[in-house]
Parts: structure tokens; sequence; C-alpha cells
């Protein structure tokens, strides 16, 4: 058996470039070693929110942006292309800083955004109040932001696994990718399981275990987990109605009445438990932001492993071994880079040459050092 695309990896970013790559023409076949959409996809919040966890600008955040701005469309021929609504909202998010260390630090960042000519305003605490009245009453700041949008990022999944196969991607689920065939230098397919698939191109999104999948070519990829513990509440009445984000945590309402509440970040190689300690921390933090919440059911708990790079941006593009392509690494922002990262590595597919917008995104950028992370530690907040 032979295919135009081998992708491995059935998460996010993996079934939005095999849908891509087969409504190009091509034939894909999507090889997950357990089922689509169930690890770092399915354990998110899926916000859609460049804006509020940005300290500056760069090519990643500009990039941030412009998948923002593709993200409708993306949604909208998903829940064409499956029958299943992804339920975009794009009703803003509220930051609230609780004192004045965090009021200072968020001064900081809209600042500059706001001087960038991006949209973004303050709000006093009687705007607050009006705005969100179930918002703690102690806050000391505000900033609302109307281009923070989000999805449910579980309906999408499910929306990319019915588009992808009706697209006519072959999706290989249960089944390990074991190594890279190489023939004279280029990519010429994978081996498994179960067997061998010859390709022209391979596609390596494996989130964080791309680095497993890779290292037999001999290409080092620092790409580790970084665990996000999670939790839902769910009470009578939502008493927010925007994604409401602290430095603590952040507040994501949903459309049956649930709120998601995240998250940690760990690095805990992998191991993907959930804690005491963990969702703890999580509900201290939900319950200062909106005291309401103390009286809500928790009616569920989990984790997923993201993953990580040295410097938190993704590995995309071309790489020393000719027709293997790379899209991982997304770490926090998979479910936001989605649309972006499926047009730009279809189009590397396609032409051969990766874009010039995936640049600043290239294996390159890393020497043989670059493996490790220097910022451990559970007090981050992870979408």
């Amino acid at each position: 058996m032979s295919k135009d695309i081998v992708v491995v990896g059935g998460g996010i970013i993996g079934c939005s470039i095999a849908l891509r790559l087969a409504e190009e023409g091509l034939s894909v076949a999507l090889i997950e070693r357990g089922r689509i959409g169930c690890e770092a996809s399915r354990a998110a919040a899926g916000m859609l929110s460049p804006q509020a966890d940005a300290t500056s600008r760069n090519e990643f955040f500009d990039l941030c942006l412009r998948s923002l701005s593709i993200y409708r469309e993306y949604a909208d021929h998903l829940q064409e292309a499956s029958g299943i609504d992804p339920e975009y909202q794009d009703s803003g998010t509220l930051c609230v800083a609780l004192d004045e260390n965090e009021r200072g630090e968020m001064e900081r960042w809209s600042g500059w955004q706001r001087e960038a000519g991006l949209k973004i305003s303050s709000v006093t605490l009687d705007e607050i109040a009006r705005l969100e009245p179930g918002v703690t009453d102690s806050a000391a700041r505000g900033v609302f932001i109307p281009g923070d949008h989000q999805v449910e990022n579980r309906r999408i999944m499910e929306a990319l696994a019915v588009a992808a196969r009706r697209a006519g991607v072959e999706v290989i689920e249960g089944e390990e990718v074991l190594e890279i065939a190489i023939d004279r230098g280029k990519a010429a397919g994978v081996k498994t399981t179960t067997g061998n698939l010859a390709s022209s191109s391979v596609v390596i999104a494996a989130g964080c275990w791309s680095g497993g999948v890779a290292d037999k070519t001999g290409l080092t990829l620092p790409v580790v987990p970084a665990r996000g513990q999670m939790l839902a509440l769910k009470g009578q009445d939502l008493p927010i109605s925007h994604v409401v984000h602290s430095r603590g945590c952040y507040l994501v309402p949903r459309l049956d009445g649930r709120i998601v509440v995240g998250s940690t970040v760990e690095y805990v190689e992998y191991r993907k438990g959930v804690t005491a300690g963990g969702i703890n921390w999580l509900l201290e933090a939900a319950t200062k932001l909106v005291p309401e919440l103390r009286q809500w059911e928790l009616i569920e708990t989990w984790s997923g492993l993201r993953p990580d790079t040295p410097d938190h941006m993704p590995i995309m593009g071309t790489c020393g071994i000719d027709n293997l392509i790379l899209a991982t690494g997304h770490f926090r922002s998979g479910i936001l880079l989605a649309p972006i990262t499926a047009r730009l590595i279809a189009q590397t597919v396609m032409k051969g040459k990766a874009p010039d917008e995936l640049r600043p995104f290239g294996i390159e950028r890393f020497d043989e050092s670059a493996g490790k992370l220097g910022h451990l530690g559970r007090e981050k907040i992870a979408n």
C-alpha cells in the first residue's frame, strides 16, 4: 500500500493537515497510536486568545493573530464538512487583576498592545461589575479583549474526525509508528506495529511523542511533555458570559452550562495523572475569582500532555531529511494554530519548500544542546 502523504499523529494539528491535503487531491493516511483527538487536543479549553497571553510582539504572536483571523472560516468549513457544530464563540475575554502586583503586570502587557493598535480596553471596577457581576468585588483592575474567541475543542475534534474520513483520509488508529523509512536520504514512508506503508512524504505531528518518532532517523526534536490539569464545574445558571482570565486561572463558560477551569503547567515527564494538589490549586483560584463557584458541583477532572519546546514556539517546516516535514511543539496554542499550520504545511508539501512564514519556526534554530527547559514549575497558566 502506498500514499502520497503519511501524517503521524491524530491531534488537531495532524487531523487539520491531513484534511487540508486530502482536499488538495492527495491520498493521505493518518496514523494515531491511540484514538484521534484523545490526547492534548481533547484536554484543552479551546480558547483562541493570543492577546491574553502575549507579553510582546514577535513572529509567533503575529502567526497566532493570522490563525485567529481565519478561524471562523475554518470552523464553518468543518461544520459544513461534518455536520458537527464546533461552537465557535466570539464574546471576548475579560482579564482581571486581583492585586496590585497583578495590576502592574497587566498594565505592562496591555500597554504595548494598545500602543500597537490592537483592540483592547481598560475597564473600571464598576464596568467589571456590570460586565460580569459574578466576578469578585475585590478585583484591582480589568482589561477587556474583544478579539479573543473560543471553540469547544472536543466538538472540533469530532468534526475533524468525520470531515477527514469523508474527504478520503485513511485513518489508522491504535497503531504506533516505529520508524520513518528513509530511502537515499529521503523520507519514503513509515514502519508501524503491523507493517510498512510507503509514501512520497511524511509529516510528523505527534505532539510530545514527536521526538520518539524522529529520533531513529538521527533527527533530534527538543519537544517535551508539559502536563496540564483541568476541571469542569456545573451549577444552575452560568455566573459568567465571557471567558474570564486571571493570573491564577481561566474560566471558560460552555454552551452546555459547564465552566471549564484551567490549568496547571507541570514538567513531570509522561505522567498524565490528576493530583489532589493540582485540582485544589485550580479550585482555590477559580473560587477566588468567581466566589459563587464554591456552590457548584465538580463534575470532571482531567489532564493532558502538551508538547513544549525550549522557546515555547512550535517546530514547523522542512528538516535535514528530504520529504520529512515537521509540525509539532505547539504547546498551549495547538487549538488556535491549527488552521494556519494546516495551510502552511500543505503549501510545504505541495511546493516542496517551506513558505517564508515558517522560517522562524524551523528546527534549525536549535542546537544540539537545546532540549532541556529551565522553567520547571506549576504556577503557570496554559490553554
